[in-house]
């Protein structure tokens, strides 16, 4: 059995003791800043044109940051809590039932016509739309930012 006891120096003793409250704060800190930067180019580069063109900007809007710290660890999640964020971040294939609605028209059978407002009976529709990562692709890209981060508040704290 090996055992080690450190005698003597005080202030040795309290930087021990600090280390993994200065690591707590720093990582808080760093997963802090990145999160909020992940949201920031999911919102002003994936969702506006880079994967997907805005149209009403409800997806956009929707993009949502939690944090949560507990004894064990720190978590971050960015989600969108958006209807069709699933089907755009994994594709979809399948039917869709569409509600009944009015729609205006100004063309038929290839011909203008003035415009008329149509009744349109509810109905199924397939659809197969392909996979647009626009959340895990920009935590991808992230992803060395982020352990750099970690490796650096590790550093620091250690080196203090």
């Amino acid at each position: 059995m090996i055992s080690a006891r450190l005698l003597g120096d005080d202030k040795v003793l309290a930087r021990l003791r600090a280390m993994p409250a200065d690591i707590n704060s720093g990582l808080v800190r760093a997963i802090t800043k990145l999160t909020i930067d992940l949201q920031r180019n999911i919102q002003q580069n994936k969702l506006a044109g880079e994967v997907l063109a805005v149209r009403s900007g409800s997806l956009k809007s929707s993009i949502d940051v939690q944090m949560d710290e507990g004894p064990t660890g720190i978590a971050a999640t960015v989600f969108s809590d958006s209807a069709y964020a699933h089907a755009h971040e994994f594709g979809f294939t399948g039917a869709v039932n569409v509600k009944a609605s009015l729609r205006r028209i100004t063309e038929a059978f290839g011909r203008s016509i003035s415009p008329k407002t149509i009744d349109v009976r509810a109905h199924s529709r397939a659809m197969d739309l392909p996979e647009r990562s626009f959340l895990r692709s920009a935590l991808e890209e992230i992803s060395p930012a982020l352990r750099s981060e970690v490796d650096m508040v590790l550093r620091d704290a250690t080196t203090q």
